[in-house]
């Protein structure tokens, strides 16, 4: 728009062209005050809250919760926010880098996901993630009893980059160890050809197992997923507390409360909203990261998904080819069995969700959409309603996770974490519900 209004201004002769664009200028920002004041004056967090009393007091407590994100006026819009955001993080992987200490982790997984582990189908589908711990375990000034957070990167994101690393700064600040966890292909190249885009609960349940060894005295563990991220938290912990509720099963892996930041909620719609550039960038990283680096692993395996995938047009025509290295033979079992809008309601878990309006990649409208195979049910906002322990936040804006608040976004933290980091109002609201049920569970 701008280079064709100044294409369309230079066509006019000299003066004109002059009081023309002063008028298109002041137009601009005379829209942009209006828009900036609208938001700041009525936009509001629309607030979806279940039934249950620990989850009420909670949310009582949630000061950040009760008001709207305050964007600066320089960076408000949904692509705007990107700029600043996606400068400081760049600033902060490079000269203020999170020391993290790290252990690769074994974890196997079965040949056909959609079918019990026996003899003629094992757990032969062997590969390493990566743990990254901060403050490292043998820090003599981080106690060892710490709540542990448990974070879930974004689609092609690293323990450096979640996205960010505003959210692990503030949990280390206020008193939480922080666990990235670099799924299969996220931190090294995949050694076998089982790669899920969205995770594996499977692999998740022995990364629990793993931790709870590694960090017997936690007071808890929670977990978040960022993007592409949350899926895991929604999806596996409804499994998870299925299996505790119905069958009893007290192995089953247990966290104190949970959050998801910019869930795409439905997979089989979740990549529709990517709007230029955000499209082509994310279907480009995508492919390069796991698809390009782990190509001999998994064109061996099978070589006609990868061939489908790396011809595919967008991330959703991904997805759908690419079932076969996630354990599955079609998409249609890939959804049965990985679609977390149907193991939601399963989930007995505390659990924030949190969405702005104006996300230019996923599909908030989805929480207001029918879920697959419910068409005369609920929509997952409704859901949410409907249970003791769901809580979700639609705010007018905060783009796609940089949430900034405040006309100079930043807050100060310790210096050992860089002695400030962005001010993002969705990491204010988890640590707050963090928190609240962390109170709730030293009560007990």
């Amino acid at each position: 728009v701008y280079f064709a209004t100044g294409f369309l201004l230079s066509l006019l002769p000299g003066h004109l062209s002059a009081v023309l664009g002063r008028a298109v200028a002041y137009g601009a920002l005379g829209v942009s005050l209006f828009l900036y004041v609208s938001l700041r004056g009525f936009g509001r967090v629309d607030a979806y809250i279940g039934t249950g009393e620990e989850l009420c007091r909670v949310f009582r407590t949630m000061h950040t919760a009760q008001r709207a994100p305050r964007p600066p006026f320089w960076a408000y819009g949904g692509n705007v926010q990107f700029m600043p955001w996606m400068m400081y993080n760049l600033f902060s992987a490079t000269f203020q880098a999170l020391d993290f200490e790290t252990q690769r982790f074994t974890v196997k997984g079965l040949q056909d996901k959609t079918q019990p582990e026996s003899k003629t189908n094992p757990r032969s589908m062997e590969d390493e993630v990566i743990l990254n711990f901060f403050p490292k375990t043998s820090s003599s000034d981080f106690p060892m009893d710490a709540p542990t957070i448990v974070v879930e990167p974004g689609l092609t994101c690293t323990a450096q980059d979640v996205p960010g690393s505003s959210f692990l700064r503030r949990a280390v600040d206020r008193g939480f160890r922080v666990v990235v966890i670099e799924r299969r292909g996220h931190g090294a190249p995949l050694r076998a050809p089982r790669w899920n885009l969205f995770g594996d609960s499977d692999d998740t349940e022995q990364i629990y197992e793993m931790l709870q060894e590694r960090l017997p005295d936690t007071v808890g563990f929670f977990w978040i997923g960022f993007s592409s991220g949350s899926k895991l938290p929604i999806e596996a912990q409804g499994k998870f507390d299925a299996r505790r509720q119905a069958q009893g099963d007290s192995k089953a892996p247990s966290f104190v409360a949970m959050a998801c930041i910019c869930p795409g909620y439905n997979l089989e719609t979740c990549f529709q909203g990517f709007k230029f550039p955000y499209r082509q960038m994310c279907l480009s990283s995508t492919k390069s990261k796991f698809l390009v680096e782990n190509e001999a692993v998994l064109r061996k395996f099978n070589t006609e998904a990868y061939e489908k995938a790396m011809a595919a047009q967008d991330l959703q025509e991904l997805l759908l080819h690419v079932a076969p290295f996630a354990g599955y033979s079609s998409a249609k079992e890939y959804f049965e069995h990985e679609n977390p809008v149907l193991y939601a309601p399963q989930v007995r878990t505390p659990c924030l969700i949190i969405n702005a309006m104006d996300d230019p990649l996923t599909v908030p409208t989805n929480a207001f959409g029918k879920m697959p195979g419910r068409k005369d049910g609920p929509t997952f906002a409704e859901m949410i309603q409907q249970s003791s322990c769901g809580l979700l936040l639609m705010t007018p804006s905060g783009s796609h996770c940089p949430f900034l608040d405040g006309q100079m976004p930043f807050t100060k933290v310790s210096k050992s974490l860089g002695g400030f980091t962005l001010n993002c109002w969705a990491d204010s609201c988890v640590l707050e519900f963090f928190e609240g049920f962390l109170a709730e569970k030293l009560k007990k």
